[in-house]
């Protein structure tokens, strides 16, 4: 593979390892609104996509708009909750290593999550992610786009670079995610092998390089 001119990271699952959390938020709010938790495949088919659309696949299609943001506040609080009992909080292994060898030699790096701007703004308080990510990078959910398996995310991302599809690298943990780099035309793709991830499904897809259990075993 040729030398990357980008690296762009997913985070949750990818650069943090918080399916766990996440899992457990959501299981709480599925036992409170429908009485079950999620199951496995339930929760390997919804990692990697927004909060609406989990409420919406939670309740259906024909909740409200005020109902389904009001869901998705109260998983988030859940979720924070649940991170800071779990503190110190920490990137996944190699993380660091990684920004610090692409800061040296000038490789952009850009963020394309799922998540709402404003979990984004606790990570970057436990992460320090302004000291590796330049603001404008740093993709959220903003509500309006399609959220991934739709490839909006990663086409604002690429635009954001100045940078065509080939000369960039994604690294995702999620079916929903790899889709997403795939459709904007993405085809250098790294599969994370986080906690409770679907491994089997994502080494497998199409355009999918290689799986990585940490980032110190990506040569960069």
């Amino acid at each position: 593979m040729k030398t990357a001119k980008a690296l762009i990271f997913d985070f949750n699952g990818t650069l943090f390892w918080d399916t766990d959390y996440n899992r457990e938020a959501w299981n709480a709010i599925a036992f409170k609104y429908r009485g079950k938790a999620f199951t496995d495949e339930e929760m390997f088919l919804l990692n990697g996509r927004t909060n609406p659309q989990t409420v919406i696949y939670l309740l259906g299609d024909s909740t409200s708009a005020s109902v389904v943001n009001s869901i998705a506040e109260e998983k988030e609080e859940l979720y924070i909750q649940i991170c800071l009992s779990h503190a110190p909080l920490t990137l996944a292994p190699g993380a660091i290593e990684l920004f610090e060898q692409a800061k040296t030699r000038n490789i952009p790096m850009a963020i394309a999550t799922s998540a709402c701007k404003e979990n984004m703004d606790w990570y970057k308080k436990w992460f320090n992610l302004e000291h590796y990510f330049r603001e404008n990078l740093i993709i959220t959910d903003d509500n309006k786009r399609k959220g991934k398996p739709a490839p909006d995310i990663y086409l604002d991302t690429l635009k954001a670079l100045n940078l065509p599809s080939d000369d960039c690298i994604v690294f995702e943990d999620t079916k929903s995610g790899i889709l997403s780099a795939s459709r904007a035309g993405i085809t250098a793709i790294y599969a994370v092998a986080s906690n409770g991830a679907d491994t089997t499904t994502t080494k497998a897809m199409e355009h999918v390089h290689g799986l990585i259990f940490d980032f110190n075993q990506f040569n960069l």
